[in-house]
């Protein structure tokens, strides 16, 4: 079905969080020994998120995905996966390695018929260190990745900002590649909690993004890597005015008890070391950009996903009347560029 464009503007756009739908990359990119399997790949968990095939969009192609964007004028894209989302909840240590390259393999694939206008970011297995620092390595050195993607859920609900993960940090850096932290509503708190998945979905992104975001900052990886950025994705802003003042609190009463940080928690924002993705109707979007700037905050569409507000999205942002042109040109692709250096 094709949509008429449905805004006008001049403004350029850089969607810093879409998807791939990538459930057909793994049967014909996997080692032969993994095609067999009957079972799925990563761990189902049941719900009806696409509300029986009445939510989201299921672009055929390259081609179908690339008249999407022009629907909203959308310029170039980044994106992330749907299935490999769940990819750090994978046990088997050496089928994770290997759905991470297969991944990597089949959107390097699909961004070349694009013709580059959709990028991706790497997948990789954390659970498997090294493994995880070698297909970084590949997937930006070979396959043309421009950025990686770290699940905010590892194993066991495992702390990112350990030093065990420092190599994967340390290679995104000395690979100028930023690292965009991504929930799966697979693992959130309301999983066990819920029977709606309302409920679930509520709560995963931006609680998973909360932890990670305190896990990053408070275990000094931002002062060991003074290069490295890092984006936390699909949970728009509007937690960061709480969560930041609330972190800076409990920083200055506790600091004894780890090791010093060189900034206050909420000054690496400040700082343009954490970005942001947003949602173009939040209310809280002006009071976020009064705490942090504007240069931490990227639009993204979530493009084909059941919540996306495609194709009304980039509108959403151009129409607002309380955040200046200016402002709207940084959110749409000026900060996107600066974090995924694009030319």
């Amino acid at each position: 079905m094709f949509i008429e464009l449905n805004v006008d503007h001049s403004y350029t756009i850089v969607d810093a969080d879409a998807h791939h739908l990538d459930g057909s990359a793994y049967k014909e990119y996997l080692p032969e020994k993994y095609r067999a399997r009957s079972g799925p790949y990563f761990p189902s968990f049941g719900w009806d998120i696409f509300l029986n095939g009445t939510t989201g969009r299921n672009p055929a192609n390259a081609k179908e995905y690339c008249q999407d964007l022009d629907v909203e004028k959308i310029g170039d894209a980044v994106a992330y996966p749907s299935f490999a989302l769940a990819i750090g909840l994978v046990r088997e240590l050496d089928l994770a390695v290997e759905l991470a390259k297969a991944y990597n393999n089949w959107a390097h694939d699909f961004c070349k018929q694009s013709g580059n206008r959709v990028k991706f970011a790497a997948v990789i297995a954390p659970q498997v260190v090294a493994e995880a620092v070698k297909e970084t390595r590949r997937a930006v050195s070979e396959k043309g990745a421009v950025g990686v993607m770290m699940p905010t859920y590892v194993l066991q609900g495992l702390d990112l900002g350990q030093p065990q993960f420092d190599p994967i940090y340390a290679e995104a850096q000395q690979l100028g590649v930023p690292v965009g932290f991504h929930a799966t509503a697979q693992v959130a708190v309301g999983n066990t909690r819920f029977h709606k998945y309302i409920g679930v979905h509520m709560t995963s992104h931006p609680f998973e993004q909360m932890l990670s975001l305190v896990a990053v900052i408070s275990n000094g990886v931002l002062d060991r890597f003074p290069r490295l950025k890092v984006g936390f994705l699909e949970a728009g802003v509007g937690f960061l005015p709480y969560w930041m003042e609330r972190f800076d609190e409990k920083y200055l009463i506790r600091r004894s008890e780890m090791e010093p940080l060189k900034l206050l928690p909420s000054e690496y924002i400040k700082d343009h070391r954490c970005y942001f993705t947003c949602e173009g109707e939040e209310s809280a979007l002006p009071l976020a950009i009064e705490k942090f700037g504007d240069e931490c905050m990227m639009y993204a569409s979530d493009y084909p996903h059941w919540d996306m507000e495609w194709p009304h999205s980039v509108s959403q942002v151009v129409n607002r009347k309380d955040i200046s042109d200016k402002t709207k040109q940084k959110i749409l692709a000026g900060n996107a560029k600066t974090f995924y250096r694009f030319p």
